[in-house]
C-alpha cells in the first residue's frame, strides 16, 4: 500500500492546496442530487431483471451513478465530492429505490462509506482518493470474520466476511476485525485495505436482493498500516475521529453505528413506497379477469390500499424524525445515550416491519399478475423481505434490545451501538 507523504500537522481544515484538478467532481445541491437520481429511475426499473441475471448492479447503472455525481454525494469536497448529509442520501435512495431496490441497496451503501472514509486520517484517504477520487469502498463489518495482529508500523490483517454488497464494483475494502492486545481481550478495529488484497468468492444466490453481489469477501494476511485503521469504539462514538479534525462539516462526527441503520432501512421504505404508488396507478386502470368489473370499485382493494399507504406513511413519518434528530445533535456538538440509540434502532426496525406490511397486503389484491415476472410487485416482494433480514433491521434483535434497556436489563452483547 502506497504512503502518504501528507504532513498532518501543516493542513489546517481551510487548506484547499491539497486539492487538485483530477480531484474535480460533480458538485451538487439536495435539489441536484435528488432531481439526478429521480432521472435514473426509468433506466434502473428497465435494468433490473437484466441485473438479476447478473446477480450485480448492471455496470452501466454503475457508471451512471459515476457520471451523475451521485457516487460522491457524502465524499469530503477536498477530494471533488458534495460532502451532502445525511437527509440528502436518504432522499436520492428514496428515488433510486423507485427503479431497484438492489441497486439502491448497493448505492446506500458506497455512497455512506465514501463518508466513513472521510471520517478516517487523512493519509488513509490520501491512499484511498489520491489517485483515483471516484474509488469505491465496499465493506465487512462482522468483527469475529476477520483476525488482526499487531506488527512493526501497523497489523497483519485476514479473513473472510459475508455480504460484501457492490464488491465487484468497489477497489477498497473496510472490514471489521478482532484485533490481538497483550494482557487484554481482543480489540474491534476497523482497516481500510485495497485490491488486489480482497478477493470475492462470487457465491451471493439469493432470493431476494438478488443484483447486490453481496458475495463473501476474503482476505490472505496483509500488511495495514497504522493510519489506515481506527477503533470501532472510537467509530461508533464519533468523538475523536481522524477525519473530525480535518473538515468542520459535522456529519464526519456523526456517531456511525448509529446512523447504520438509516442508511440500510430506507431501500424498503423506498420500495414499499414505489410499490403502493405503482399499484395504485394500475389498478385504476385495470379490470378482472374473469368479471371484467373495475378492480377499482371492488373494497378489498381499496382497503389494502389504505393499508399499504398508512404503514408507509408512519414509516416514513418516525425515521425521518430520528435522523434528523441525529443529524440536529451532531449539529450542536452532543451525541446520543445508548437508551437514545437503542430508540432509534427499535424504529428503524418497526419502520422496516411496516414496509413489509405494506407490500404483503398489496400481494393478494394483485392477483396472478402480481407473480409476473416482468411486472415489478414480484421483484420489490422478494427484496423488500430479503432487506428485512438484515441484522440491523430484525425486528426480534432490536426489540429485545430496547426490552432489555428500559427493563432494566443489560443489553446483548456484539450490537453495533
Amino acid at each position: 500500500m502506497r504512503r502518504s507523504t501528507l504532513n498532518l500537522k501543516v493542513i489546517p481544515k481551510s487548506d484547499k492546496s491539497a486539492f487538485t484538478a483530477k480531484h474535480h467532481g460533480i458538485a451538487l445541491t439536495h435539489e441536484q442530487a435528488v432531481k439526478a437520481a429521480s432521472k435514473l429511475v426509468p433506466k434502473l426499473a428497465e435494468r433490473a431483471a437484466q441485473a438479476e441475471s447478473l446477480r450485480r448492479v448492471h455496470p452501466d447503472t454503475i457508471k451512471d451513478l459515476h457520471e451523475a455525481g451521485l457516487m460522491r454525494l457524502m465524499q469530503p469536497k477536498r477530494y471533488g465530492g458534495s460532502e451532502l448529509g445525511l437527509t440528502t442520501l436518504m432522499d436520492v435512495v428514496l428515488e433510486i429505490s423507485k427503479g431497484c431496490a438492489s441497486t439502491a441497496w448497493v448505492y446506500s451503501n458506497l455512497a455512506s462509506h465514501s463518508w466513513n472514509i472521510g471520517q478516517l486520517s487523512l493519509e488513509a484517504q490520501e491512499d484511498v482518493w489520491g489517485e483515483d477520487p471516484n474509488a469505491l469502498v465496499t465493506t465487512g463489518l462482522a468483527f469475529p470474520c476477520g483476525k488482526a495482529t499487531p506488527v512493526e508500523g501497523g497489523y497483519m490483517v485476514s479473513g473472510k466476511w459475508p455480504f460484501g454488497s457492490g464488491v465487484d464494483a468497489s477497489q477498497w475494502m473496510f472490514v471489521g476485525a478482532m484485533t490481538e492486545r497483550v494482557g487484554g481481550a481482543p480489540e474491534r478495529r476497523f482497516f481500510v485495505i485495497p485490491r488486489p488484497a480482497f478477493k470475492s468468492l462470487d457465491n451471493w444466490h439469493a432470493y431476494g436482493l438478488t443484483a447486490t453481489g453481496s458475495h463473501d469477501v476474503e482476505i490472505a494476511e496483509t500488511f495495514v498500516p497504522e493510519h489506515c485503521s481506527v477503533s470501532a469504539e472510537v467509530f461508533a462514538a464519533g468523538q475523536n475521529l481522524p477525519g473530525a479534525a480535518i473538515y468542520d462539516n459535522p456529519m464526519f462526527q456523526m456517531p456511525t453505528f448509529a446512523a447504520f441503520a438509516y442508511v440500510l432501512c430506507i431501500i424498503p421504505l423506498g420500495t414499499a413506497k414505489a410499490a403502493v404508488e405503482q399499484f395504485t396507478a394500475t389498478m385504476i386502470k385495470r379490470a378482472g379477469t374473469y368479471t371484467g368489473a373495475r378492480l377499482a370499485e371492488l373494497t378489498p382493494v381499496q382497503v389494502r390500499i389504505a393499508e399499504a399507504a398508512a404503514c408507509v406513511e408512519f414509516a416514513e413519518s418516525v425515521i425521518r424524525r430520528d435522523w434528523t434528530d441525529l443529524e440536529q445533535m451532531v449539529d450542536r456538538q452532543e451525541f446520543p445515550s445508548v437508551e437514545t440509540k437503542l430508540r432509534w434502532k427499535r424504529n428503524a426496525a418497526f419502520a422496516t416491519q411496516l414496509a413489509v406490511r405494506s407490500v404483503d397486503a398489496l400481494m393478494p389484491a394483485a392477483g396472478a399478475a402480481g407473480l409476473s415476472s416482468h411486472l415489478p410487485l414480484q421483484r420489490q416482494f422478494r427484496d423488500i423481505h430479503a432487506a428485512s433480514s438484515h441484522i440491523a433491521l430484525t425486528w426480534d434483535v432490536h426489540a429485545a434490545a430496547y426490552g432489555q434497556s428500559a427493563l432494566g436489563l443489560p443489553t446483548l452483547g456484539g450490537l453495533l451501538l
